[in-house]
């Protein structure tokens, strides 16, 4: 199934209309967010939570804060890039909750996280070849027809990369989002931590991002850890967002546009009024480019 070349430029004109700086609801700050109700533009929702977690208390706190803030809603277990075919129940669930929240989108990873019916609860990096391109094409076309909406594709960190790779990240990124109409989530720690893993220039990288196909953003901690082999920078949104990342993030702002960033800390989680803070520092440099 596919979209038609008119629903494909349809998908490409639409945009979010959630915007601002949110934050992602996680169980570890689920408790504070319900209590304090802090003023946030909107909250990033797992869809998996929905299904996982059918009742008891978490369950009852994340239907309460869907109700009082705008959301988003982010998977991690869409496993774009497997064999196994697409949930057509988890899609279904997608669908209905962006008709129950207008101003919401839906994004998940390019990446695969599962074999037949066992999930690795891991992003796993994709072989970049023409080959595995045609099929995320016609698997991002297949969701996009399901959901009635345009995805929202995010980079992930990776540790390693393929050999037989005929493609380079940025290239597959651009030609699957051109050719399917999808949107990028840009991953702006993501981006860095994998140019300081594989030794490439992170603007540089940046800047070959399709400069329309940007329509939101991630910002989260990165953690260094050191090995006899040299320094790995690890995603564990564990820590506060690094400088050379804020520095990265403003050139991305410069030049797609200041679209809804997300702030991500789900390890080590801090008291929730430390998190407020690094949410401030993002739309300071949001309104950078507002006013």
């Amino acid at each position: 199934m596919a979209f038609s070349n008119n629903s494909i430029h349809e998908v490409e004109k639409s945009s979010p209309i959630c915007s601002g700086v949110g934050l992602n609801l996680c169980h570890e700050n689920a408790n504070e967010l319900w209590e304090q109700r802090p003023p946030l533009d909107f909250l990033q929702v797992h869809p998996e939570h929905l299904i996982q977690e059918p009742g008891g208390p978490y369950h009852q706190k994340l239907i309460d804060l869907i109700g009082h803030y705008q959301v988003t809603f982010h998977g991690f277990g869409l496993s774009l890039g497997s064999v196994a075919p697409l949930d057509k129940t988890y899609l279904e669930l997608v669908k209905k909750l962006l008709a129950n929240h207008p101003k919401a989108f839906f994004s998940d990873h390019l990446s695969w996280s599962s074999l037949s019916h066992h999930h690795f609860h891991d992003l796993l990096p994709i072989i970049f070849t023409e080959e595995s391109l045609e099929y995320l094409i016609e698997r991002v076309l297949l969701v996009q027809e399901t959901i009635g909406a345009p995805l929202h594709l995010e980079n992930i960190s990776n540790y390693m990369r393929f050999k037989n790779s005929t493609i380079d990240e940025i290239s597959f990124l651009n030609k699957l989002t051109e050719r399917t109409g999808a949107f990028v989530l840009l991953d702006i720690n993501n981006l860095w931590a994998n140019s300081k893993n594989f030794a490439e220039d992170p603007a540089a990288s940046l800047l070959r991002v399709r400069s329309n196909s940007v329509r939101s953003y991630h910002l989260a901690g990165c953690s260094r850890e050191k090995h006899k082999g040299g320094d790995v920078w690890i995603d564990y949104h564990a820590e506060a967002v690094h400088p050379e990342v804020w520095d990265l993030y403003n050139l991305a702002v410069q030049t797609f546009g200041p679209w809804p960033t997300l702030l991500e800390w789900e390890n080590d989680v801090p008291p929730l009024k430390i998190t407020l803070k690094e949410v401030k520092k993002v739309s300071s440099h949001l309104q950078k480019f507002l006013n």
